[in-house]
């Protein structure tokens, strides 16, 4: 949330202690009281938007990170064991295949990554057998599979966690809008009902419409004023 908006939910939250202090003197004027329940139901949205907004992609991309070297860590120790394998076998096409070290994989881009790794498996699996004498066995292939199909689901987490945070900031504009437009076009214009009848409810409604600046940029103010 911008600082425009944080200063407008401080005035909103403001307004409705206000409005909850003299709630029997408005209550009666239906729809100032329509505007007011529109009006709070918007600030609980946006406290719900703002929760969405404020989730934390550094625990998304954390997450992947570390099924990512949970998986390399596996497929590189089935590719040593392969490799050792090919070098005794003369097989100099599966030593290439399988040439890899744990950085090497670390460097491998996201989107071809887990399918590397998947073909070290697939090359492993049909030799398994053969493969016992190197340290390797059917458990290690289903084990480094998990690990495979675990880091496949993060790939596009971190993209779709953004992807979230800006539809709820996206939000949170419309509804900051939608809500100054109730104040300013409903519940302002309904207030002279109140001020020869109950003066202090009308002077605390007026205080608490402030809107404090609380430190913005230029661009910001324009958009304010727009």
């Amino acid at each position: 949330m911008n600082k425009l908006n944080e200063d407008k939910m401080s005035m909103f939250y403001a307004l409705l202690q206000v409005l909850a202090k003299h709630v029997a003197v408005w209550t009666g004027l239906v729809p100032f009281k329509n505007a007011h329940d529109e009006f709070k139901g918007n600030v609980a949205s946006i406290e719900d938007a703002t929760q969405t907004q404020e989730t934390s992609l550094k625990g998304v991309a954390l997450d992947k990170r570390f099924k990512k070297e949970k998986m390399v860590k596996a497929t590189v120790d089935i590719a040593h064991g392969l490799f050792a394998y090919a070098v005794d076998e003369g097989d100099l096409v599966l030593q290439a295949k399988v040439d890899y070290s744990r950085s090497d994989l670390m460097q491998t881009r996201d989107a071809i990554i887990a399918q590397t790794c998947q073909n070290i498996h697939d090359m492993a699996n049909p030799i398994i057998a053969a493969l016992g004498a190197y340290g390797l066995v059917t458990a290690d292939l289903t084990a480094q599979q998990s690990t495979i199909d675990a880091y496949t689901a993060t790939v596009g987490s971190p993209r779709a966690a953004l992807t979230v945070r800006k539809g709820a900031t996206a939000e949170i504009e419309a509804l900051v809008k939608d809500s100054m437009k109730i104040l300013n076009n409903r519940m302002d214009k309904l207030m002279p009902e109140f001020e020869g009848s109950n003066p202090d409810f009308f002077q605390e409604y007026f205080d608490a419409r402030m809107i404090v600046n609380s430190g913005t940029t230029k661009q910001e103010d324009e958009a304010a004023a727009a």
